[in-house]
């Protein structure tokens, strides 16, 4: 059972495009690597490896993109869409859980004071 859990978890996470290559005329990657000067990909839409033709560099490459295989589109991410960065926006939601923590750390203890005042 958790050989097919875990088989689903991983054929889930190829269904999403990682990057946006070239956003002039704009593809859907997953993966890429450089080799010779040369930005080899593999297309979200056919799921083959490809390449340039000419020496590109990495700077073409934009993450925050998913694959949307029903309308054939590469989509920003929410964070991407609110203006952030990767980092910003990872920031945030640790700022996010460190205020969720403090507030239940701080309900629990007066919970706590209260409860031992019953006496």
């Amino acid at each position: 059972m958790k050989k097919i859990i875990l088989t689903l978890l991983l054929l889930s996470n190829f269904l999403n495009a990682a990057y946006l290559y070239d956003k002039d005329s704009p593809l859907c990657i997953d993966d890429f690597y450089v080799k010779a000067s040369k930005v080899y990909f593999l297309k979200s839409k056919t799921g083959h490896w490809s390449s340039t033709t000419e020496n590109n560099t990495v700077k073409e490459i934009h993450s925050g993109y998913i694959y949307d295989a029903d309308n054939n589109l590469c989509k920003p991410a929410k964070w991407l869409i609110l203006g952030m960065d990767v980092k910003d926006w990872h920031f945030l939601e640790a700022l996010t859980g460190l205020l969720f923590g403090f507030v239940f750390m701080v309900f629990t203890i007066y919970l706590f004071i209260s409860v031992g005042k019953e006496k």
